[in-house]
């Protein structure tokens, strides 16, 4: 009767505390749940963000093709035409986009990078699509959609092209939806992406694609599907909510398309970029269930070696007590007993000892693993360190290195130009970090800028001549006249002159005689800068597209700082050209307007 009463409370107590540990186990596993969900979004979000970023450059930059202007000029053209056909398959190519093509102002397709394949863009007219209405309107124009002709999925970027002050046509570029696949690959969770009103135009569950997480009204699907945005798809809900406001604070959801099979799940959520799309992540609450039956499955493991261990230690009690009473002829039998029970206890104890240096080993592993999550946040965030603050330090090294040795001949005065000259580069370094400040914002060119070229080419060498000098070259400069003023910004011209030089010393770095040397030359109104080398130069077929997006003839790299460099000089109504220079290399020529102490500053 005792035993059945002890085993039946045994067991009762056993239950709440199983249900307990299920709880708490339930709600930590939740709450870690939801917090991973969360940063998995957050980081999917930046990512996403980053690379449409640096998609919708890319029109920007080559918008400002000429060649696309001359068509926009002329577009019955044939000649005009085939060339532009060619050079868009070509930057397509290098890319790697889908597709890449031309609009008039009234969004007829000129001339398209598939002009060859039956999906053609050309003749087709995309006024109505909201890319073409933001960049006919001067902005850059960003949308997803099906494609009308090719019915593919795809992002589209667009920017117009502007000619003379106007915008005589829009470029556009397609991307397909490889970049997001990258990405989605290395999360842990799934997700999906939907558009301002609802609609799942992207999601890891292919049955939830272009359907909507809260239910349309019969306007909105007609809009919707009027517009070929996302085909003929049903466009139903995932949820039984009608406002789509209702969903974005919840943590937890039903998510599936008919009512019985829908789906508990841990939700998160966070806005995607400007175009209102916004991105959730979730995972069902069923994968929370696993650990908790983990979790109970251990307690009613230890609750068990516990019940047995108070038992046997009770046991032992009741057995002490009876061999009290035994007589004297008992001892033997008793001390055998005893023997019997020490070392019971004694496997015990070494149990216990074992379960504390589980433990102990337990709490170790945990720190180590705290600590490589933050040698690997560190790792992160060294690795966003600008290379450009290179040539400096390697500057300030040499120099170091050289007062290191001048202290050791006890040339005081020399050390003390040297660190008089470390102490210029330190305060050089901060200013190469707010050039990129100056270089990001955009430039105002109504008014003329005024740079001393003293300043600008003095500012050069110091900053490359000393990573220079270590590999044994020399810079040689000839500046005939002193003073000189052009219309330029004076951190843009360094930044075009320290480009050059960088390319002049790759050029050379296979020379056994390696030069580089500029040379100013002085004319009524203009002034024209020379950056030589006497490297391998260029061919005919190089000279020509040096200055093209895209085009390098290193085996890394994007092809777009010459680009750049020449886009700066034009802004200021200069011109950079290349030839080959004397000593069988190449030389880059910046040519600038020569201001006077009565022209405008800026």
């Amino acid at each position: 009767m005792h035993r059945q009463i002890f085993i039946t409370i045994v067991t009762l107590i056993g239950l709440l505390l199983a249900a307990l540990v299920a709880a708490v186990t339930y709600l930590s596993v939740e709450k870690r749940l939801n917090s991973d969900v969360k940063e998995d979004v957050y980081q999917l979000q930046e990512k996403l963000t980053a690379e449409l970023a640096r998609y919708s450059e890319i029109p920007v930059v080559l918008s400002a093709d000429p060649r696309l202007k001359r068509l926009l000029r002329v577009p019955n053209s044939p000649r005009l035409l085939k060339n532009t056909h060619q050079l868009l398959s070509d930057w397509n190519t290098r890319l790697n986009s889908d597709v890449l093509y031309l609009m008039d102002r009234n969004g007829l397709t000129l001339s398209s990078s598939n002009h060859q394949d039956k999906a053609s863009f050309v003749g087709h007219n995309y006024n109505y699509r909201p890319y073409f209405q933001q960049a006919i309107q001067g902005d850059k124009g960003q949308y997803y959609a099906l494609g009308v002709v090719s019915d593919k999925r795809g992002y589209y970027f667009s920017y117009p092209v502007w000619d003379e002050g106007s915008i005589t046509g829009v470029l556009t570029l397609k991307v397909d939806l490889s970049i997001i696949e990258r990405i989605w690959d290395q999360q842990q969770f799934d997700y999906l992406i939907a558009d301002p009103l609802g609609v799942v135009f992207y999601s890891s569950r292919d049955e939830w694609l272009y359907q909507s997480l809260a239910i349309l009204s019969d306007n909105q699907k007609q809009a919707i599907r009027a517009s070929r945005r996302y085909g003929n798809s049903s466009l139903s809900s995932l949820t039984h909510y009608t406002d789509l406001a209702s969903i974005k604070p919840l943590s937890t959801l039903s998510l599936g398309i008919q009512a019985q099979d829908r789906t508990r799940v841990l939700l998160s959520s966070t806005d995607l970029g400007s175009a209102g799309w916004r991105i959730y992540g979730f995972i069902p609450t069923s994968n929370i269930w696993p650990v908790v039956i983990q979790a109970v499955l251990l307690f009613a493991t230890f609750y068990v070696l516990l019940v047995l261990v108070i038992t046997a230690w009770l046991q032992t009690l009741k057995t002490q007590r009876k061999l009290a009473k035994l007589n004297d002829g008992l001892e033997q039998t008793v001390a055998d007993r005893t023997a019997s029970l020490e070392e019971t206890n004694s496997a015990l104890r070494k149990s216990i000892q074992q379960y504390e240096e589980t433990q102990q080993a337990l709490r170790q592993t945990e720190s180590e693993l705290i600590q490589a999550a933050k040698l690997a946040m560190l790792g992160e965030m060294s690795a966003s360190i600008n290379h450009e603050i290179n040539q400096p330090l390697s500057a300030m090294r040499t120099y170091t290195e050289n007062s290191i040795k001048l202290m050791q001949r006890e040339r005081y005065d020399a050390v003390k130009s040297n660190l008089a000259t470390l102490n210029e580069l330190i305060g050089l370094v901060a200013d190469i970090v707010a050039r990129f400040k100056i270089f990001a914002r955009k430039q105002n060119n109504d008014r003329k800028s005024r740079a001393a070229i003293d300043d600008v080419i003095n500012a050069s060498i110091k900053l490359s001549e000393a990573s220079f000098n270590k590999i044994g070259i020399h810079i040689d400069c000839d500046i005939p006249e002193q003073g000189l003023i052009v219309n330029a910004d004076t951190v843009q011209l360094e930044q075009v002159i320290l480009n050059l030089l960088s390319n002049a010393s790759q050029a050379v770095a296979n020379e056994p005689s390696a030069q580089i040397g500029m040379t100013i030359d002085t004319h009524l109104d203009r002034v024209s800068i020379h950056v030589w080398d006497n490297g391998p130069g260029m061919d005919n077929s190089t000279k020509k597209h040096i200055f093209s997006p895209f085009y390098t003839t290193k085996k890394e790299g994007l092809g777009l700082g010459l680009t750049i460099c020449r886009r700066i000089i034009e802004g200021f109504g200069g011109s950079l050209q290349v030839r080959d220079h004397a000593s069988g290399g190449a030389e880059f020529i910046v040519n600038l307007q020569r201001l006077y102490d009565g022209d405008a500053q800026a």
